[in-house]
């Protein structure tokens, strides 16, 4: 099967979600195929809505792909459940045999607003903001496609998209052009930099950019550490079967019960976890940008409902 035909495969799986009523948008990779700033990809990162996650595993596992059934992927993947989802798990899928690989999330990762309130830009994809939120992981890699969003969502008039805009000299030559609302620059201070074209900016930006990657992978690490004695008992209980996507994830519900904290990441431990990339930000470049580096509180909310 070759990567158009991939991509059909997932289109036509999310338009049957959405025709039989499940919430769902695809995110990431093929997004930003959609959105023309990225090229190609041959995976799918799918949002549904957690309450639609039982729909959409019975949907997983009556489709087909080149003779090959949906199944878990690996002994790692949490289950597809409401109770494991509204805490930010994601569940990763495969069709055996084949190149398809599904990941389905049911927070939209770092998401200041919710995905299903803008579900509706562009069909069936989430919308660019949610889409750059996520992106603002611990890789490298995924940072250039944030500032592309970002300026994709200024030229669409979305003045949200100043709010994801890392590379300074696009951030420059807008904000010689383009009007950055006050309630915009209060939520991204460094923005106030560009505007007074401050000497500065290209420090406090990195030292932003250094502080999320920060958050965001020791956010990351509080859903590593429960996985491991999940994966002992999830090869304890599947040893030597052949198993349907049913059979699979009743298993799965059983061990995540016993092993899988509903809600890993609370308040306290957020607080903690920004203090600490915090300081390891201004160690690495300098502790007078502190003034410069964003509150995320906002893209935690979601998560973390306690928080204020």
């Amino acid at each position: 099967m070759n990567g158009y035909d991939l991509i059909q495969f997932y289109l036509a799986l999310v338009a049957c979600a959405r025709e039989r009523g499940i919430r769902c948008a695809i995110t990431s990779g093929m997004a930003c195929v959609a959105f023309e700033v990225a090229e190609a990809t041959k995976d799918c990162d799918l949002l549904c809505d957690p309450d639609a996650a039982g729909d959409f595993l019975a949907l997983l596992a009556e489709t087909e792909l080149e003779g090959a059934r949906c199944c878990y992927r690996g002994r790692i993947s949490p289950p597809l459940d409401a109770r494991w989802h509204a805490g930010g798990w994601t569940s990763h899928f495969e069709w055996p045999g084949t190149e398809a690989y599904l990941d389905v999330f049911g927070i939209a990762p770092r998401a200041r607003t919710s995905w299903l309130e803008e579900l509706d830009f562009l069909p069936p994809y989430a919308h660019p903001h949610v889409v750059a939120d996520m992106k603002r992981t611990g890789r490298d890699k995924d940072w250039p496609f944030i500032s592309e969003l970002g300026a994709l969502l200024i030229e669409h008039g979305d003045p949200r998209g100043w709010l994801h805009l890392y590379e300074t000299a696009v951030m420059q030559k807008l904000a010689a052009t383009e009007a950055i609302p006050e309630e915009i620059l209060r939520m991204r201070p460094v923005l106030g930099l560009a505007l007074r074209k401050d000497p500065r900016l290209f420090a406090a930006v990195t030292a932003e950019r250094i502080f999320w990657q920060r958050v965001s992978e020791a956010g990351q690490q509080h859903y590593q550490r429960p996985l491991r004695a999940y994966l002992s008992a999830v090869r304890r209980a599947e040893a030597g079967q052949t198993l349907t996507l049913t059979a699979q994830h009743a298993i799965r519900c059983a061990c995540a019960d016993a092993h899988l904290p509903r809600q890993p990441l609370g308040p306290t431990e957020f607080a903690q976890l920004c203090a600490d990339a915090s300081s390891e930000t201004l160690g690495l470049i300098h502790p007078d940008l502190q003034e410069w580096l964003p509150d995320v509180t906002a893209n935690y909310r979601l998560l973390i409902p306690a928080l204020k």
